[in-house]
């Protein structure tokens, strides 16, 4: 695993969606650690409450999913592939918004995975440590390529 891999080459996003700030090289194929910093040109920044609205915890939480799931991909020389949220359990958030400034760590953690399911186990956590947000994710990947055509059996 290259070091430098850039967030865009590990993530089926483009900018500005991509809204991750960095990553630790993970040591383990069933974890990943994120972080968020929130600065004025976070997407989602709402000038008024000086952050980032919490429910954008589940994109954050999402992202490191991806991200874990992108890793897993690239080991076994795949690249990356769009997949979807199915859903959440247990989810909390305990903030309003993520603060300017603020640096949030967010760790998702790999519980089960198949060829086409995986369930992770996330956590968001600000500078003290404190968790702010946890959720347990279910992600989905359909086989083959994604394309908006071959969705359309999803529909």
């Amino acid at each position: 695993m290259n070091e430098s891999e850039s967030l865009e080459s590990l993530l089926p996003q483009a900018h500005p969606m991509i809204l991750l700030s960095g990553y630790e090289v993970p040591t383990c194929t069933d974890r990943v650690d994120t972080w968020v910093d929130v600065t004025r040109d976070s997407p989602f920044f709402v000038p008024e409450c000086d952050g980032v609205p919490g429910c954008v915890a589940l994109e954050y939480m999402a992202q490191s999913m991806a991200l874990c799931i992108g890793f897993l991909r690239r080991g076994r020389g795949l690249e990356p592939k769009l997949g979807f949220v199915l859903g959440s359990r247990k989810l909390e958030i305990s903030i309003p918004y993520f603060k300017k400034g603020g640096r949030y760590r967010v760790s998702a953690v790999c519980v089960y995975q198949d060829e086409s399911f995986g369930s992770f186990d996330c956590t968001i956590k600000d500078d003290s440590g404190e968790i702010v947000a946890s959720a347990q994710m279910t992600a989905f990947q359909p086989e083959g390529d994604v394309t908006f055509e071959s969705l359309e059996v999803y529909s």
